[in-house]
């Protein structure tokens, strides 16, 4: 059986793991929506837990993208982001694209 690599968690408790692209999309979608108004995707290899991301929906219906790689000097915020851009932002970082 392969190694989980990610698992996506929305805010109501759903997970997924090792989402496709395709699937992110989905979710952000479901966001777009008002399900819910975050979705994390975190490394699971990373014991700490801090390693992610996250795409949290703003008032105005785009997205912060928040990504971190371990140590707080790694966080990066892109703030107000289409969801198309936010979904880029997502799969490249779970990908490692």
């Amino acid at each position: 059986m392969p190694t989980r690599t990610f698992r996506a968690v929305m805010e109501n408790g759903d997970t997924y793991d090792d989402p496709s692209e395709d699937v992110l999309l989905l979710l952000l979608e479901d966001l777009a929506a008002g399900e819910g108004s975050w979705l994390i995707v975190e490394k699971v290899v990373d014991a700490s837990g801090q390693t992610y991301a996250q795409a949290v929906r703003l008032s105005d219906g785009s997205f912060r993208v928040e990504r971190r790689r371990g140590s707080a000097d790694t966080h990066e915020v892109a703030l107000a982001q289409p969801l198309r851009d936010a979904h880029r932002l997502l799969t490249r970082w779970a990908f490692a694209l």
